[in-house]
């Protein structure tokens, strides 16, 4: 069988495979991925918090709202290109897929710039307004500084390399360079004595790595044709207009949390938000099957959406809806039976620890709350259905911020985490009633 042919075969398996066997495989596959890049995150919250200190950690929280801002600009992008790209291989046109590659690389590239820029600019007035205390301050402008530096390498579009059906690169893109920055993580912190700075520098060597393999791909192994593909602005806007549910979710999170970070500076202090430093990294595991399974089902339902199989899209809704409550009963009694020995990974600090266990606990109940808009947002952006995608993807995070300031002010630190709870329960609501007219719409 030729290279060629061998292409076109693993996109064809997306409107012609078992759908269990497609979700599962791809689910496993994206997970693998993330899973990877939790273990780094978790090792590099480990290497900071035990050898550089708690207000390192700190920091690197404050300075989490950008990670999540420009993680949603190029998941945003990507993800609207995949969408475009995977539609198009559906209806038998590799060359408009690729015009979508190369317009949202031109995109992505141009948008990582001009955040470079004006975030160096103001440097400081972004640290305050992110809510730094004086003992996280220095931390988080240093690791700030350096992540700016390299913002421009901070993704590898392995959402449109999944697009194509090709998930052993679409893995191998978040393998390689996350367990480079592990190595790396080791070498600068342990090694080189180089405390945050070092944990910042790993990380922009392993985005500038995924960034390199992305290129390889493009050039040698994808199904796409880029012979005289260039960027097009009409491409741009209908890849940034599928992609802004995806911003809109990632964007309203880097929001919250920056606004979650203020409240619990202001109700908790500094351990208030080392605790939740803490909680958003064991969180960030707990969530990544839900968002394994959603990443799955997407070019399923995309490739399905472009050929015209709509009960196909149906049909992978529903498995990945039954794989997703599965995972969420598992997850919410792990977290509830033993919060206190998962902080303990991270601290030792009694009052971390019983601010951190008292939140994570609270917290655990809203894992029910989130397949169900998840998995819609899912479908719907894949098959370019921008409006429902944008307002499921959002609504739990846009909620969160005025029912945190409210619970805040009334319950405390307590009511914090029941805010996210309750977000996340209106977000589901608004995910069943969409849902019960979509059938309503087809009886």
């Amino acid at each position: 069988m030729s290279a060629e042919k061998s292409k076109a075969n693993k996109a064809a398996s997306l409107g012609e495979g078992s759908v269990p066997s497609l979700v599962l495989r791809f689910a496993a596959t994206t997970f693998a991925a993330l899973l990877l890049n939790s273990v780094y995150s978790l090792t590099d919250a480990l290497f900071v918090s035990w050898r550089v200190g708690e207000n390192a950690m700190g920091g690197i929280s404050l300075v989490f709202p950008f990670v999540v801002l420009q993680g949603a600009i190029s998941t945003a992008v990507g993800s609207g290109a995949a969408s475009v790209v995977s539609r198009k291989l559906g209806q038998g046109d590799p060359r408009a897929a690729g015009e979508a590659t190369q317009t949202a690389r031109a995109v992505f590239y141009l948008s990582a710039l001009l955040i470079s820029i004006i975030g160096l600019l103001l440097l400081d007035p972004l640290l305050s307004f992110m809510g730094a205390t004086p003992e996280l301050y220095l931390p988080a402008k240093q690791y700030f500084t350096i992540l700016l530096l390299g913002n421009v390498f901070s993704t590898g579009f392995s959402s449109i390399i999944r697009a194509e059906g090709n998930m052993l690169y679409g893995l191998l893109i978040w393998v390689i360079p996350i367990s480079v920055n592990i190595g790396l993580d080791a070498l600068f912190i342990l090694t080189f004595n180089w405390g945050i700075q070092g944990s910042a520098a790993a990380t922009v060597l392993s985005q500038f790595l995924s960034a390199m393999m992305s290129v390889l791909f493009f050039r040698k192994f994808s199904v796409q044709e880029f012979k005289n593909a260039r960027p097009h602005l009409k491409t741009a806007g209908e890849i940034l207009a599928v992609g802004v549910p995806s911003l809109v979710q990632m964007g309203s999170l880097s929001l919250a949390t920056l606004v979650l970070n203020r409240v619990l500076s202001e109700t908790g202090g500094t351990a208030g938000v080392n605790a939740f430093a803490y909680i958003s990294k064991i969180l960030t595991v707990a969530v990544l099957p839900f968002t394994a399974v959603a990443q799955a089902v997407a070019p399923i339902a995309g490739y399905s959406f472009g050929a015209g199989q709509r009960l196909r899209i149906q049909k992978t809704f529903r498995f990945g809806l039954l794989l997703s409550f599965l995972y969420a009963l598992l997850s919410f009694g792990v977290l509830c039976a033993a919060p206190t020995a998962f902080l303990r990974l991270f601290t030792d600090n009694r009052g971390v620890l019983e601010t951190g266990t008292a939140g994570l606990r609270v917290i655990a109940v809203s894992l029910w709350f989130l397949p169900l808009p998840l998995l819609l947002a899912s479908v719907l952006q894949a098959a370019g259905k921008k409006l429902w995608s944008l307002l499921l993807y959002g609504a739990a995070a846009v909620l969160l911020l005025p029912i945190a300031w409210l619970f805040a002010k009334r319950f405390g630190v307590s009511g914090v985490w029941w805010a996210y709870v309750v977000s996340n329960f209106a977000a589901t609501l608004l995910a069943a009633g969409k849902l019960a007219f979509m059938k309503q719409k087809t009886v």
